[in-house]
């Protein structure tokens, strides 16, 4: 019980005590309890001394057991001494502290006459912020604090932000019994919070006590916030999202009959992490948020499930579509670079698309498709959308199949390397090969590189399996000078995370040293994006690698982000057209131009250029006419196991080491 609730009681006789059942006594009253409740003429130390008769006390325990904590009990406490007259008590169950639960008693106390309790009112309440009002809500009479807080008010009115707020406490006025509301009231000093405690005077008078809760209420806010929303970027969160959409299938709203939600994950960026410190990818964080916030309409609302992950909700749409359009967008934002710590960074998003009802009818359910949706958008390539279809649950059990089977399966060698050959252009002779990797599951058969290449980059074995590519071309390389076949070099193509390995270039060295193989012999391919995450570490990388003597070239060139001031700084040897380009050579102009325009600048920076995807005669001749050194693709071979790709070498012409170093390119 408040000081301030003490003096109103006291000021409007109203005797108040609170009892702990527990200990079987009175462990607070005011003035007029001790008088009205007295077993002696004296009221010291009344409190403690105060006798429970056992039957009523087991009444009072069973009270506080077989109530809520804040509902009221009607009941009647007997008169001091064993008199037969009764006390009409109107009591609240409360908290004592802990699991302990008590009882706040009130009755009125009537020794009093209402001129004593309105004179002890103006003596005991002037330092409050305390109001006298008529039933009709008229003020009578307030105190200095009310005064100096709320100015000058002749009406409830004056006092409520809004005309609904005044219209609502004068009907609960009207009921004629105490109550307490938490509610904004207009200050001299702005809208604040407060808790209004009202209490009724025997004649026909409203005393009614304004405490200010602001900073209360601010500190709610603040424990709300942190449940409610994310702390990096401000963004409503996972807990947020679920409530929100929980709310919307509970009320039947039919203006929430057809919506959906985007499930975003962004490509690549525990690279982030892993090569920067966490500020950085913080940063990045958050102005992802805010680029995608400009670009989404105003029926959608972004949320952060945390880490790199994503949802976007849109309501009031006219189908899947709309989402679609939605995603387009964010990617085509995702090209522009972002610029953290003096450095421009490029982060792309794989989106999966989940519509209500078509795709779930529950929250969990429209979640997890629109998840699985986002990870086959990430096995097609990154910065792209896919939209939930009812096959993809199989896809879903597989991909917790084979997430967890990728350790042993490289333990048990389930892992293959296939090969498919380049040819140069100007007298059509193989000079090397692709390498191909392929798993090879004991019950699933041959799984493509597209389902589990993006798992061993969540999960992180991609290092082993990296290492493992790269110690089997080396391998492989050796073995075949074993067998008298020409000397080729093996390319391997690294992934972005294994590029990011602190040790990579420790690591290669290792693995020449123990094969034997001379390392201008082994080809690294990187693409664009890998190579301007961040060019300065870059560069000292591939320095570092041209001092071992290994060849270095861009892969899938014409497809990521590139500039080409750095391109010149970059200690590479050759330029991979990517096959996009070369698809429909002849055909597109703008292909034509695209390519034209790579192999002319690759030649005045003296780089090899080798085009792929290759598969007619149509694309040879454009080729041809553009002096593109080499070529690989379906129309010279198709990628074949070690064993048939040493019989096709030994029966193709073959070009001595000493005129050309291919290579061998892994696709991890």
């Amino acid at each position: 019980m408040s000081q301030t609730a003490n003096k109103m009681s006291n000021a409007l006789c109203i005797a108040l005590w609170v009892v702990d059942t527990d200990r079987a006594s009175i462990a607070w009253s005011n003035c007029h309890a001790k008088t009205l409740l007295r077993q002696n003429g004296s009221t010291a130390n009344f409190d403690r001394e105060f006798f429970f008769d056992d039957d009523f006390l087991a009444t009072l325990r069973l009270m506080t057991v077989a109530y809520d904590i804040g509902e009221q009990v009607t009941f009647d406490w007997p008169t001091p001494l064993g008199k037969d007259d009764i006390i009409e008590c109107v009591s609240t169950i409360i908290s004592l502290g802990g699991e302990r639960r008590g009882l706040s008693v009130q009755a009125l106390f009537s020794n009093s006459s209402p001129l004593d309790a309105e004179i002890g009112l103006i003596k005991q309440l002037g330092s409050l912020s305390v109001a006298m009002l008529d039933y009709d809500g008229g003020f009578l009479e307030v105190s200095d604090v009310f005064a100096s807080r709320f100015g000058t008010v002749s009406s409830m009115s004056d006092l409520f932000v809004t005309n609904s707020n005044t219209c609502a406490f004068m009907s609960k006025l009207s009921l004629g019994q105490p109550f307490t509301q938490e509610i904004r009231l207009s200050t001299l000093n702005g809208v604040h919070w407060h808790q209004l405690e009202v209490v009724f005077h025997p004649e026909g008078k409203v005393l009614l006590m304004a405490n200010d809760i602001q900073q209360e209420r601010g500190r709610e806010n603040e424990i709300f916030r942190l449940h409610h929303f994310d702390v990096l970027t401000g963004l409503p969160n996972r807990y947020h999202l679920y409530q929100t959409l929980e709310n919307i299938l509970e009320s039947g709203n039919k203006r929430f009959e057809h919506w959906g939600i985007l499930y975003l994950d962004l490509d690549n960026f525990k690279i982030v992490n892993d090569t920067f410190d966490h500020r950085v990818g913080d940063e990045l964080i958050q102005q992802v948020a805010l680029r995608i916030q400009s670009v989404i309409p105003n029926n959608a609302e972004l949320y952060r499930l945390g880490g790199d992950e994503f949802v976007i909700f849109l309501t009031n749409i006219l189908g899947v579509e709309s989402l679609q359009e939605v995603a387009n967008l964010i990617t085509r934002n995702a090209l522009n670079t972002y610029f953290i710590a003096n450095m421009e960074m490029m982060v792309t998003a794989s989106i999966g698309i989940a519509c209500y009802p078509e795709h779930g009818d529950n929250v969990d359910h429209l979640l997890k498709n629109a998840d699985a949706a986002m990870y086959r958008a990430k096995s097609i390539g990154h910065n792209t959308s896919f939209v939930f279809d009812v096959d993809m649950i199989d896809t879903i059990r597989a991909h917790l199949t084979l997430g967890g089977g990728l350790r042993k399966a490289i333990e048990e060698e389930e892992f293959e390397l296939f090969y498919q050959p380049k040819v140069r252009l100007s007298d059509e002779v193989t000079v090397g090969a692709e390498a191909l990797i392929r798993w090879f599951h004991p019950e699933l058969g041959l799984i493509s590189p597209d389902q589990f290449i993006p798992m061993a980059e969540e999960s992180g074995m991609i290092l082993p399996l990296g290492e493992w590519v790269i110690r089997t071309a080396c391998k492989q390389i050796k073995t075949w000078q074993d067998q008298g076949i020409p000397p080729i070099s093996v390319s391997v193509n690294l992934s972005g995370r294994q590029f990011m390995q602190t040790d990579l270039v420790e690591m290669v060295a290792q693995v020449l040293e123990e094969t034997g193989v001379d390392s201008q012999y082994l080809e690294l391919e990187l693409t664009e994006s890998m190579l301007m995450a961040d060019a300065q570490q870059t560069i000292e990388k591939l320095h570092a690698f041209r001092k071992l003597g290994v060849t270095l070239s861009i892969d899938d060139f014409g497809t990521g982000y590139s500039s080409l001031a750095y391109l010149k700084k970059f200690p590479i040897q050759t330029l991979k057209i990517d096959r996009s380009f070369v698809n429909d050579l002849g055909v597109s102009g703008g292909d034509d131009a695209i390519v034209k325009a790579t192999i002319a600048m690759a030649k005045s920076l003296n780089l090899k250029v080798i085009a792929e995807g290759v598969e007619n005669r149509s694309q040879i001749d454009v080729l041809n006419g553009f002096q593109c050194q080499e070529v690989q693709g379906y129309l010279f071979a198709k990628p074949m196991s070690n064993k048939d790709f040493v019989h096709y070498m030994k029966t193709q012409k073959m070009v001595n080491v000493s005129d050309v170093l291919s290579s061998v390119t892994s696709t991890i």
